[in-house]
């Protein structure tokens, strides 16, 4: 089963890191999700090392060797080249014995593949051969030209791997019963050992991070380990063929002849590169050594924190120590003994064509994404393809979407923000007006109950008010002077004038009396109601500030009406200051609306909210003798005039009341429409009596 890639969609964050890094138009974006395409994938594992939030994974045979360790199975460890420069804790003989410890029966160095195959391309460069070669033992490159440029592979040097090579002498050592596994830091190992030219070889392949998690999960620490010298036959200079231009190094003196007529190069763009440069007949070499990687040791299972140089320092410092302890000649002769071993195979096509777009089709999907050439163009890269052209070609193909284009969304997405953004100011005023009109038509509603009420309640308590009054003015003149009782009936006809007082209070309430308006200037009516109000004993250590708009426009209002709410107002600024304090007055014009604005401040102790919410209400009062219907009396008074009374404070600095009234040319049919329900309302209340 061939090796599966993965993204992790809670992980993934769409930036394309991936796209822009395939070399094989491997990755399709569909609704919204990326996907690995395993027929064109070349497992490089270029997306999985460069993933910056680690979002792609894959599926092995880790499972699988797990099953082999726990059932007792012999089983051998075959280390890839690289493996001194990426499992470095510790010494390599340390790293033998960690492995026996977890269940390997053998360790083996796999570098002894390279050493067959080396002498093997020697033998082949040596024959008269009319064509450039390309090393075929690095998997990724060839299942790119497998795949994608299929006209290259009989330039590919029809030899195994040196991984197949290292399985083959280890099964013909160790027997059919014995397991085989590879550890390695490529991926395309992986899918390399199931191709059924090379099928048996190798059983397993896993990556050094997984061998890493075999050792943790059985607690065993490398650095606590006695050194135990590795199995099988030893390698000598193949141990360098993780490093570029290794394995044409491990071929020897072949090359002093030859050495004009070698290419060497490593990496994704640059391999590339050459074999398209190949393809159009630029390069002439008699052998490329080729590899997809910047040599094994940057391949996608290495620890990236230990530079490539650093690596090859590593590699190089172990490769020079084993062969001091080593003989040329006995290589040799172990080699001889395996000389029956196959080392040759087949390459086929398995090319994966992508359907090319017609150049109309191309050009409507720029338009789409408004990025037509040679002017909107961006070729940004975001999308992680080159250009603007190469997406929309990929659009076409069904790799990519268009909405994998940054610019083209936030383009969309200015445009679905300004569209929500006048959506939600629409629904903000809707609903300010909703919340107003429910407030109004409960208040509404609210009013018209307590009106009946204290229409009822004033017209019966009215007669015994009278009553007493009466007779105490009777009492009282028949009491001569000095009579210590005259006090106590003065003190009863003065209670009974203030329950007069309110009981007025509940029939102007009640009644709502209709408005008898006309053209009134406000700074007059202020001017009138401040002369009343300034000479009262509450008003001496009140300090008055006037500031009136000179230019104020007419309205068309009740001017006795108005004048009862502004005292009503200024009255209880002056009783919230308790006669000490400053008063300011001013009127202005809303430019805006063209309302004229009417703003009483004080700087009292200021309104607490429990009190905010109910100062309009009827009845309610916090003064030891209020009857709490002035402020009510004039909120209904001021709606009436089609006008809003609006309320700031804060405590500890006072309270704004701010009263807007329209003008004359906007009120006029207002307020008689405002008379006409009242008519109607105060009608329905005599019928209900």
């Amino acid at each position: 089963m061939a090796t599966r890639i993965e993204f992790i969609t809670d992980k993934c964050r769409l930036c394309y890191s991936c796209v822009q890094i395939c070399p094989a138009k491997a990755i399709k974006m569909e609704k919204g999700r990326l996907y690995s395409l395993g027929e064109r994938c070349i497992r490089c594992g270029s997306c999985i090392k460069e993933c910056p939030q680690k979002a792609i994974h894959f599926v092995s045979g880790l499972d699988a060797v797990r099953a082999f360790l726990a059932s007792g199975q012999p089983t051998l460890a075959l280390l890839d080249p690289t493996f001194p420069a990426v499992l470095d804790v510790g010494t390599p003989r340390q790293l033998a014995s960690a492995l026996k410890r977890i269940g390997f029966a053998e360790v083996w160095e796999g570098a002894i593949g390279v050493e067959l195959v080396s002498r093997a391309y020697t033998r082949l460069l040596k024959q008269n051969i009319n064509r450039p070669l390309i090393a075929s033992f690095c998997p990724a490159l060839a299942f790119y030209i497998q795949k994608h440029l299929p006209r290259l592979i009989p330039h590919l040097a029809p030899l195994v791997s040196p991984m197949i090579a290292a399985g083959r002498v280890a099964r013909k050592l160790k027997g059919a019963d014995w397991k085989i596994v590879y550890v390695t830091s490529c991926l395309a190992q992986m899918d390399e050992r199931l191709q059924p030219e090379v099928a048996g070889a190798i059983d397993q392949v896993v990556n050094h991070y997984e061998v890493k998690d075999l050792l943790d999960a059985a607690r065993v620490n490398r650095l606590e380990q006695d050194e135990t010298e590795f199995d099988g036959p030893r390698p000598y200079l193949g141990r360098m063929l993780p490093v570029v231009g290794g394995l044409y190094r491990s071929m020897g003196e072949i090359f002093d002849s030859l050495m004009d007529e070698v290419s060497v190069t490593g990496g994704r763009r640059r391999a590339i590169r050459a074999l398209d440069q190949l393809v159009h007949g630029y390069i002439e070499a008699k052998f490329l050594d080729i590899v997809f990687c910047e040599g094994c040791l940057e391949g996608p299972f290495v620890d990236p924190e230990i530079s490539v140089l650093g690596r090859r320092q590593i590699l190089a410092r172990y490769t020079k120590r084993e062969m001091r302890r080593q003989q040329p000649a006995d290589l040799e002769r172990e080699l001889a003994s395996y000389k029956e071993i196959p080392l040759g195979r087949k390459f086929h096509p398995m090319v994966q064509n992508l359907a090319v777009p017609k150049e109309e089709e191309i050009q409507k999907i720029l338009q789409r994404m408004d990025k037509t050439y040679p002017d909107r163009n961006l070729d940004c890269r975001s999308c992680g393809y080159p250009t603007c052209r190469a997406k929309a070609v990929a659009v076409a193909q069904g790799l990519a979407e268009i909405e994998m284009c940054l610019p083209h969304l936030l383009d969309q997405s200015k445009e679905i923000y300004h569209r929500l953004e006048k959506s939600h100011q629409a629904l903000q005023l809707s609903h300010q007006e909703l919340e107003q009109a429910q407030s109004q038509l409960i208040r509404t509603e609210k009013m018209a109950s307590l009106g009946q009420l204290a229409a009822g309640i004033a017209h019966e308590i009215n007669n015994p008010l009278g009553s007493i009054t009466i007779f105490s003015h009777l009492l009282l003149k028949q009491l001569p002077e000095g009579d210590p009782r005259r006090e106590d009936l003065q003190t009863i006809i003065a209670e009974t004038n203030r329950a007069k007082e309110i009981v007025q209070g509940l029939l102007s309430f009640a009644r709502e009396n209709k408005l008898q308006p006309g053209p009134t200037q406000i700074n007059t009516v202020l001017e009138d109601v401040l002369g009343l109000v300034i000479n009262q004993p509450l008003f001496h250590n009140i300090k008055v500030d006037k500031e009136f708009q000179p230019d104020l426009p007419t309205i068309f209002a009740d001017e006795m009406q108005l004048k009862q709410v502004f005292f009503n107002i200024i009255l209880n600024a002056a009783q919230a200051m308790e006669g000490h304090g400053e008063l300011s007055v001013r009127t202005a014009v809303d430019p805006g609306r063209q309302d004229v604005l009417v703003r009483i401040a004080d700087n009292g102790p200021g309104i607490p909210p429990e009190v905010m919410k109910k100062i309009f209400d009827p009845f309610f009062t916090t003064k030891e003798k209020g009857t709490g219907l002035g402020l009510s009396i004039s909120y209904g008074i001021v709606e009436r005039h089609q006008g809003k009374i609006e309320v700031e404070t804060e405590i500890g600095k006072g309270s704004v009341f701010t009263v807007r009234l329209p003008t004359a040319a906007n009120a006029a049919g207002a307020v008689s429409e405002t008379n006409g329900k009242n008519a109607a309302r105060a009608k329905n209340t005599h019928k209900g009596k």
